[in-house]
């Protein structure tokens, strides 16, 4: 059918790198390494930010995985 956007490939954009500021109680914890992907559906990760050491950043907008992967922020920082 001409027009049918169906049978065309989804591209997806990667995500950004997340802020080189966001921090999660995972990152100083040892693992055995395997490295086992993650689902990222929900995300119950406590999350924070180095230069406020709150759940908030400096812009006063939340942090997270998803929240501190946007360049457009002003106080995002890549890593």
């Amino acid at each position: 059918m001409a027009g049918d956007d169906r049978d065309q490939p989804t591209v997806s954009t990667p995500p950004a790198p997340r802020c080189r500021h966001l921090r999660h109680a995972g990152m100083y914890v040892f693992t055995d390494g395997s490295g086992a992907p993650t689902h990222d559906g929900y995300d119950s990760t406590t999350y924070w930010c180095l230069k406020t050491m709150k759940g908030f950043g400096p812009d006063d907008d939340t942090v997270g995985a998803a929240d501190c992967s946007r360049p457009d922020r002003s106080c995002y920082e890549s890593s």
